[in-house]
């Protein structure tokens, strides 16, 4: 759902096919706990798909969930940053409390060690500006990249990524911060390889990530930085939302989280979008809501000397 901000607020609602089948076929219900393989401790906000990622599911903050799974599903896909995918037949799954998902051997960074505070270069959307903001009331479960661009080739490190979380919706919501590799165009290789959760203090404002422990190297092709929204059960994240139709009929719409910032200040900006841990759909210069806008991401980059 996207909402323009001008003096009365108006909504343009997209509509998509998110599950095959058709709404009479039985469902499957399934309620687990995700764990992690070798220490048996919950996996936050883990998602549980398909294969085809048709339909998606996250835990919550305890690696609960309970999944509506449709009925021509017979395979579903678990996935959290750090994690190994894993597939798990619906029949063998069924009667388990619990699933099992082994964690990925981490790799040690370079440790770059400085003396004084770093000179930083601020790339992507910089200004405080939100004429356009997006928020999550479509049933789906999205994540946005945007290009940051190393046009000056400059040699340094990623510090921080901040967002600009709009004003509306819940901000306190968790959302998962995604940084990915620039392959060929579009994101590519996770870059932070582990999950990185974080919350706004409040609406209208930056929420400003501390990357710099985790050393990523900023390259000269560049690289993609992303928000996953982690629509969960959790009730206190949710809210509702109405709007008037063009026949004058006002439809309400179930809504989860916080609201991310679009504008147009980037003239040539480049993201992507996908839903439910898919296959990654660019967004040109026209956009779907056809005027060229993009989220209101930022990075910072540690300059090395």
């Amino acid at each position: 759902m996207y909402t323009h901000s001008t003096s009365r607020f108006w909504l343009i609602i997209l509509f998509f096919t998110v599950i095959g089948g058709s709404a009479g076929h039985a469902q499957t219900t399934l309620s687990g706990q995700i764990l992690a393989e070798d220490t048996r401790r919950p996996v936050p906000y883990s998602l549980i798909t398909e294969p085809q990622h048709r339909f998606g599911t996250y835990a919550d903050a305890n690696g609960r969930f309970t999944a509506y799974i449709p009925a021509n599903v017979d395979t579903l896909l678990i996935t959290c940053v750090g994690f190994d995918q894993r597939l798990i037949p619906l029949r063998d799954s069924m009667l388990a409390q619990t699933i099992e998902i082994r964690p990925r051997p981490k790799e040690l960074s370079e440790v770059v060690v400085r003396g004084k505070k770093p000179r930083l270069l601020v790339l992507g959307a910089i200004r405080k500006k939100a004429p356009i903001v997006w928020g999550n009331c479509s049933g789906r479960n999205i994540e946005f990249a945007l290009y940051i661009r190393n046009l000056k080739s400059a040699d340094g490190y990623l510090h921080r990524v901040s967002y600009l979380i709009a004003r509306g919706g819940v901000p306190s919501a968790p959302f998962r911060v995604r940084v990915y590799e620039n392959s060929d165009g579009e994101p590519g290789r996770d870059l932070l390889a582990e999950s990185l959760v974080a919350t706004a203090r409040r609406s209208n404002s930056w929420c400003e990530v501390d990357l710099s422990s985790f050393q990523i190297p900023f390259p000269k092709e560049g690289l993609f930085v992303a928000m996953e929204w982690l629509p969960t059960d959790e009730n206190q994240y949710k809210f509702t939302t109405s709007f008037r139709m063009p026949d004058g009929q006002r439809n309400v719409r179930d809504c989860f989280g916080q609201y991310l910032a679009f504008s147009k200040e980037l003239r040539s900006a480049l993201y992507w979008e996908r839903i439910n841990g898919g296959v990654w759909r660019r967004h040109s210069t026209l956009s779907r809501v056809g005027t060229g806008e993009h989220p209101v991401i930022q990075a910072k980059i540690a300059l090395t000397e």
